[in-house]
């Protein structure tokens, strides 16, 4: 059986109008971008504004409320410390008298000597009160090598902590260079010296009511450059099993000791002195051989060889 033209062209034209797929190929099956933008564009349209409204309704609130909080914390603070300086000018905060600094750790010291050290106009608050300074100030004018200072609020006062310089020695005045020396110079009048070298006036240690309780080592001739020997050469003489009792310096070339065994010549001082004190101690028994009037002094400046200095006989006329 044919098919007449007629029916032919009609099967053409039937076919031309089926359309194809444009998004033909090996990806046709996943959506584009343009689809994904119009998805999220479609998701956001459906937020209602009444959910808008109450989010921004929302964070609002909770801006208000750290607002508040804030102005509440710093009222609070404000309120404590405006609480504070009132209590504190109260007369009851206030230090009317020394006695109420209470002293620590005095073992030479007055409690008194203390007290008078402190620069304090009474009466005075305990907030205007400044420890640290009040410490530095008490360890630059009294003898005393570490302080500390804190507040008491009951009763009112202050407690002071003190580590007293302990003297060790007895500085005496060198009288040949005390005329060219002004009255405030040290060497000008007699003092204490501590195991580190540090000058102190006789006067600060008003405890002292026995001279028993002085030390018993003096020294004469001591001077500003001399402190850095000073507790290394204390610390040899302290450990000596020869008693001594003075130190002259008065001339560095030649260091004098006054012992138990008569006067003692070392030289200019040095880091031999351990070793010309143990040669001292072996010259212990010198007594048992020799009067101790007889020496004029032994001369350790060479400590290998020491040479005892006989004092010469003396002619009596006839």
């Amino acid at each position: 059986m044919t098919l007449s033209s007629s029916a032919l062209e009609r099967r053409r034209y039937r076919g031309s109008n089926v359309s194809t797929p444009k998004n033909s190929g090996p990806n046709s099956g996943q959506p584009t971008a343009q689809a994904e933008l119009n998805m999220t564009d479609e998701a956001l349209t459906t937020v209602s504004p009444t959910a808008l409204a109450a989010r921004r309704q929302q964070l609002r609130r909770q801006r208000q409320v750290r607002i508040v909080q804030a102005l509440w914390r710093n009222a609070a603070l404000l309120g404590l410390t405006a609480g504070m300086v009132w209590a504190t000018a109260l007369p009851k905060w206030l230090v009317y008298t020394p006695e109420q600094i209470e002293i620590q750790g005095n073992k030479i010291l007055s409690e008194a000597a203390i007290r008078e050290s402190l620069d304090i106009d009474y009466p005075q608050s305990l907030l205007v009160l400044q420890p640290s300074a009040i410490a530095t100030q008490l360890e630059a004018n009294a003898p005393i090598a570490e302080a500390a200072v804190t507040r008491r609020l009951f009763p009112p006062g202050l407690i002071v902590q003190v580590q007293e310089r302990k003297p060790v020695a007895i500085a005496l005045p060198d009288t040949v260079v005390a005329d060219d020396l002004s009255a405030g110079d040290p060497r000008h009048q007699a003092g204490l010296l501590d195991a580190s070298g540090n000058w102190m006036p006789q006067s600060s240690f008003n405890a002292f009511s026995e001279v028993s309780a002085l030390p018993q080592l003096k020294v004469r001739g001591m001077q500003v450059q001399y402190q850095a020997d000073w507790p290394n050469l204390y610390r040899a003489i302290s450990q000596s099993s020869i008693k001594i009792y003075e130190i002259d310096w008065r001339q560095p070339s030649n260091l004098i000791l006054q012992t138990e065994l008569g006067s003692v010549h070392v030289g200019a001082y040095s880091d031999r002195l351990p070793a010309q004190l143990a040669t001292l101690r072996q010259l212990r028994h010198l007594d048992q051989r020799l009067a101790a009037q007889e020496i004029a002094y032994i001369d350790l400046s060479s400590p290998q060889k020491p040479v005892i200095q006989m004092l010469q006989a003396q002619q009596v006329p006839q």
